[in-house]
């Protein structure tokens, strides 16, 4: 079963195993053979320098500057009370309270820390080559990049949020002036002593999505 895992050890994933788990999602299907997608894995130094810099704005109140809008607006009821529902029941369960403000902030901060993966993916297609299928044709190609992960006994947490200062990523990731990052993927294996990594999200009943005709 896959699910988000928000807690890695320090274990750096070799460089062959990590192209075997590349290649092995580049079988994912795209419009065409189109394969649109661009992948960036960002680690050592490079890593650490982009997360100071995240962690810096984070607290500094930056505004962010999102390059595409991943939800619609205003969020449909359903779809809002779904991710209010989750941020609740994650806070719970970390065991911070409605009212402590600092725990609540440190809390939004691991985003932008990474949540400490040692490996982080970036996802992104060609600046003006793109439409809405190329999102879908993207979104199967990480599906099956998780699966690899997940396959190897590995987890990863797919991040929109950190996408909230693309500059960042443009100073820290050589030559990607031209690219539109969608998504991060940190990954690694999972520290099986975190709280974090033993939270599952609740799913809606099949019945609320599913339907046969016949």
């Amino acid at each position: 079963m896959r699910k988000s895992l928000r807690s890695f050890t320090g274990e750096i994933i070799p460089a062959d195993v990590v192209q075997s788990i590349v290649l092995g999602a580049s079988r994912a299907p795209s419009s065409k053979n189109t394969q649109p997608w661009k992948l960036v894995l960002v680690q050592g130094l490079a890593l650490e320098s982009l997360r100071e810099d995240y962690i810096a704005a984070f607290k500094k109140s930056e505004a962010p500057a999102f390059e595409y809008a991943y939800s619609p607006d205003p969020l449909p009821e359903a779809y809002k009370k779904r991710a209010i529902d989750l941020g609740k029941a994650f806070l719970i369960h970390k065991g911070i309270g409605r009212e402590d403000k600092e725990k609540r902030k440190e809390h939004d901060c691991e985003n932008f820390r990474f949540f400490g993966a040692m490996q982080v993916f970036f996802l992104a297609v060609n600046k003006g080559e793109y439409g809405q299928g190329t999102f879908l044709d993207c979104g199967l190609f990480l599906q099956a990049l998780m699966t690899e992960l997940d396959n190897r006994g590995l987890g990863s947490c797919p991040q929109y949020s950190v996408m909230a200062y693309p500059g960042l990523l443009h100073k820290h990731i050589p030559n990607s002036e031209n690219l539109l990052f969608l998504l991060a993927l940190p990954f690694g294996y999972p520290k099986t002593d975190s709280a974090a990594n033993t939270f599952v999200s609740q799913r809606e009943p099949l019945e609320n999505y599913f339907r046969v005709v016949e």
